[in-house]
């Protein structure tokens, strides 16, 4: 089964794991010098002329493995994500026999304007992924301020999801939310 690509989001694994290397690389490289295990300095010359304290090999080689593990752990981030779902095909049991293709992207735009049509919900992001037959689907919700948020999940789970279900053909459907609470619409924002 073919999987969407991302340009953009490859490019930013790339590039995030090319720092993350360079980065630990060079935390090794400092390390190194401030052990001795690579004495590209001469031990009894100061680097720079004496002008740094003592510790500062350890406080860069400190820092660099720490942004290098950040660069790595955002790259892992990234890799959990899920390429967008497949062409759904759904066929009808009845008197006329037949079947109903359906686009993933086609799927996550109805539920987007079925959550956006409810009056707590100021916005709405959806993502279906995982392909048929096991589709997850992943939706943050940005409601508006003072909003009903347990009106807004029970829209989403009692209304938006029995319908996303039918369309696709599926007994259950995984779901995954993010709430963001005290977003105003975009129409209601002051510039």
């Amino acid at each position: 089964m073919a999987r969407a690509t991302n340009p953009p989001a490859r490019l930013n694994r790339s590039l995030l794991t090319v720092a993350g290397l360079v980065l630990l690389a060079v935390a090794a490289l400092v390390a190194g010098v401030a052990t001795g295990r690579l004495p590209l300095v001469a031990t009894d010359a100061p680097v720079l002329g004496g002008a740094l304290p003592s510790w500062w090999p350890w406080a860069a080689a400190g820092a660099g493995i720490v942004v290098g593990l950040l660069g790595l752990r955002w790259l892992l981030a990234q890799a959990r994500r899920r390429p967008a779902g497949d062409t759904w095909t759904v066929t009808a049991d009845g008197p006329v026999p037949g079947s109903t293709s359906v686009a993933g992207g086609v799927a996550e735009s109805a539920v987007r304007a079925d959550l956006t049509g409810h009056a707590a919900i100021a916005d709405a992001r959806v993502r279906l992924t995982d392909g048929a037959p096991r589709p997850t689907l992943y939706v943050e919700l940005d409601l508006d301020a003072g909003a009903d948020v347990r009106g807004a999940v029970d829209h989403l789970e009692q209304h938006a999801l029995p319908r996303l279900r039918g369309a696709l053909g599926v007994a259950a459907v995984p779901t995954r939310i993010l709430l963001r609470t005290g977003r105003a619409r975009p129409t209601d924002r002051v510039a």
